[in-house]
């Protein structure tokens, strides 16, 4: 598993576990993503002005 936050990628390690913890619409969405889909992003309220190709660039870097 890795974790992306802001624009640093941290993976588990020995001694570095990673813990993700989702809200009940967090696990609804995960559960109804399609089967080839491997990400899942949260963004604040104060991100929404920034256009969804931007965040999906985001997300794949």
């Amino acid at each position: 598993m890795r974790v992306k936050v802001g624009n640093e990628w941290f993976s588990d390690e020995p001694g570095r576990p990673i813990a993700v913890e989702l809200t009940l619409a967090d696990r609804r969405n995960i559960a109804n993503m399609l089967p080839e889909a491997t990400r899942y992003g949260q963004f604040s309220k104060a991100d929404d002005d920034v256009p969804v190709d931007i965040k999906r660039q985001w997300m794949a870097d």
